[in-house]
């Protein structure tokens, strides 16, 4: 899988894990009021949901990270992790979005390679849900 899939997938993942964390102190409410099994299976798979953006997070977060570029991080942090749009990034490094496009190919390609390794065995390449 290539690196910009497998970063696409984090694009707004603080948005997906604020929801999710939403979603769970709800259902966690409704648990304590009906304290029915049903119910409280619903809490547990809300926070296993929960735990598993964050996870991914924290996976794709050291990913970027261990780019030794700071620009490039920079970008790719905007972009993935803040879904920040090629003219913002532009404007947060006070640069063009020709640059910016040039670094942000560099660290991908910078990114391949680590990436099939760095992602054996955890859900970071899954499809989109």
């Amino acid at each position: 899988m290539l690196a910009k899939e497998v970063l696409r997938n984090s694009m707004d993942l603080n948005r997906r894990i604020k929801e999710q964390s939403v979603i769970y102190q709800d259902w966690k409410a409704m648990a304590m009021e009906i304290d029915e099994d049903e119910i409280h299976e619903i809490v547990e798979a809300a926070w296993d949901d929960l735990i598993a953006s964050i996870r991914l997070k924290r996976k794709l977060e050291e990913l970027i990270m261990a780019n030794h570029n700071a620009d490039q991080r920079e970008i790719l942090r905007l972009r993935y992790l803040y879904a920040a749009t090629w003219d913002a990034i532009a404007d947060e490094l006070n640069d063009s979005v020709a640059w910016v496009k040039e670094q942000y190919q560099k660290a991908l390609k910078k990114l391949s390679a680590e990436t099939t390794e760095s992602c054996k065995g955890c859900d970071c390449c899954a499809e989109e849900m």
